[in-house]
């Protein structure tokens, strides 16, 4: 069976779609707006003096994402550029961000939509892009300001689809298609790294929902220029990528889970995830910041997600080969999806996280995509649309998805409030994750909430009994080196554990001793006179503490 090519999109979008859709995005994102800097806001823009200024604009080309005091790490001048120009705009208010992230999310769900009109009667076009703008998923995309990334290269993508596939069904690409279409590969490529997999989704567009009478031999021989450019865009961006970070320093830090392990138990390792991106694309009523190894992954070993996520691939394998010819919509969409997931499954290259939420923006344009495209499946009949109950029932569907996607949306959102709403809220979502309950207790610790604090120190080092070993070990090298107020942070965890231990109250007293916390040395170093093996340094240090208390009277 042929592929079935729907009509052209004719003239503008219509306005009452482009209207429905942008009441759609807005409800989806109100209650964001008042939200502040969280998480990596914090260092990247708030104390990142990079962005603070529009002096000097060439800078954002040769200086790394992440930068001093930190390791440089990725390569995003855009994106670096665009927060500048917020934060002048904004004066450095979240405002301005927020508003930002709004209309990058309505720039997708617009671009989706263009294409996907291409692809879909529009009806069921409008119902992927108003499926998509009330995604729940994406309010992590939408909530930090870092993310913007995200939302940037889901636009310029979907709109280089669009350009590409309104050419492709006139015929060849012409040379401005192909200048546009290299344009916002580009800027995708400099505003996040996913960017660089537009090749692939529109090779997936040719193998699909591409009517071309040639043969693939004539077919590669007319694209082929239009390929190697893109590949030649490609490569210069690597290679001022690799110019300005180095060959050493190109990613992040791999996660927890794959440290150690190679491609084969990265494999088996993501095998396990494959459920969790199933769930999070197609009903994500459930939803939270971390997914640490204590709450999707355990290591490498082959269990029940291993098996299930081998079974959900092999499923999604023989439904493209089984739809490419007969529903080449649903092949698209579902290749979509994998192609979009690649960067970030660390099959290729470990990368920092197991899974985040804003790392699956991309694919929820296709997940989208294919409810739209099962919808034309479902709805096909020989009476007009318009008489088709079956497509009644499942607009009627999509309206209530829709309403549960917004409602999902609009409670999820203040959870990104500030930084405490957001630690609270993380450490209660993911019970099971270490990494949560020691990013809160830290947070109530600086902040003087020290009782508060000490039940998350505790509940962190039983779910990870190695930490409070890695605690003192990095806290044993700030104090080394001298940096003993990030070493007290540090201390904090093994001292509350296993107060007993008479070589991390040494080290906590020497500190305090070292930034003039004298009192609190002095009471620090009481308990160890008891130990006969520590008491002689105690004594001193008591000593030393009541000289001081004195001296200061």
């Amino acid at each position: 069976m042929s592929p079935v090519t729907p009509p052209e999109l004719h003239g503008f979008l219509p306005w009452k779609a482009l209207l429905s859709l942008v009441a759609i995005g807005t409800l989806t994102t109100a209650t964001s707006i008042r939200n502040g800097f969280t998480q990596d806001d914090l260092p990247l823009i708030l104390a990142n003096k990079t962005v603070h200024s529009l002096e000097s604009p060439w800078r954002f080309v040769v200086e790394p994402y992440w930068n001093d005091p930190f390791p440089p790490a990725l390569y995003r001048p855009l994106a670096t550029a665009t927060h500048a120009v917020q934060w002048a705009v904004g004066d450095g208010s979240p405002r301005a961000f927020r508003l930002t992230s709004v209309a990058l999310l309505f720039g997708a769900g617009l671009a989706l939509f263009g294409f996907a009109s291409l692809l879909l009667p529009r009806a069921l076009a409008w119902s992927a892009a108003a499926l998509f703008l009330a995604h729940p998923v994406h309010v992590e995309a939408t909530a930090l300001a870092v993310n913007q990334g995200e939302l940037a290269v889901g636009t310029l993508l979907c709109l280089a689809i669009a350009l590409y596939i309104r050419a492709r069904r006139r015929g060849a690409l012409g040379t401005g298609t192909i200048g546009a279409v290299s344009a916002c590969y580009l800027a995708a490529s400099l505003f996040k790294e996913n960017g660089l997999i537009l090749p692939g989704l529109l090779l997936v567009a040719e193998l699909t929902v591409i009517t071309d009478p040639r043969s693939w031999r004539e077919r590669y021989m007319d694209l082929r220029p239009a390929y190697l450019f893109l590949v030649l865009v490609g490569v210069l961006v690597v290679a001022a990528r690799t110019a300005v970070l180095g060959g050493d320093t190109i990613g992040t830090p791999r996660a927890e889970v794959l440290a150690g392990s190679g491609p084969a138990g990265r494999m088996v390792t993501m095998l396990g995830v494959i459920p969790h991106w199933l769930r999070l694309l197609f009903w994500p009523a459930e939803l939270q910041a971390d997914y640490g190894p204590d709450e999707i992954a355990e290591g490498v070993h082959w269990g029940f997600l291993q098996w299930l996520g081998l079974a959900l691939l092999v499923g999604w394998a023989t439904m493209v080969g089984y739809w490419r010819r007969r529903r080449p919509v649903l092949a698209f969409a579902l290749l979509w999806i994998g192609v979009a997931i690649l960067p970030v499954s660390n099959v290729i290259v470990p990368t920092g996280v197991i899974l985040a939420e804003r790392t699956l923006f991309l694919a929820s344009a296709g997940a989208a995509l294919f409810i739209g495209g099962l919808m034309s499946a479902v709805s096909a009949s020989r009476s007009s649309p318009r008489e088709s109950w079956r497509l009644q029932a499942a607009l009627a569907v999509v309206a209530l998805l829709v309403g549960l996607g917004v409602w999902r949306s609009w409670v999820r959102n203040p959870v990104w409030r500030d930084q405490e709403a957001l630690l609270r809220h993380t450490a209660a979502d993911a019970p099971r994750s270490y990494a949560a309950h020691l990013a809160l207790a830290r947070f109530l610790s600086d902040s003087g909430a020290a009782a508060e604090a000490d039940p998350h120190f505790r509940e962190a080092a039983a779910i990870e009994p190695t930490l409070v070993i890695r605690e003192r070990a990095v806290g044993d090298r700030f104090r080394l080196a001298g940096y003993c107020r990030p070493a007290l942070r540090r201390y904090r965890l093994p001292l509350l554990v296993r107060p007993e231990d008479s070589g991390v109250r040494a080290a906590v007293v020497e500190c305090l001793l070292q930034v003039g916390r004298f009192e609190e040395a002095r009471l620090m170093a009481l308990p160890g006179l008891q130990d006969p093996a520590a008491s002689a340094f105690f004594r001193r240090a008591v000593d030393s503490a009541d000289s001081a208390l004195v001296g200061s009277r």
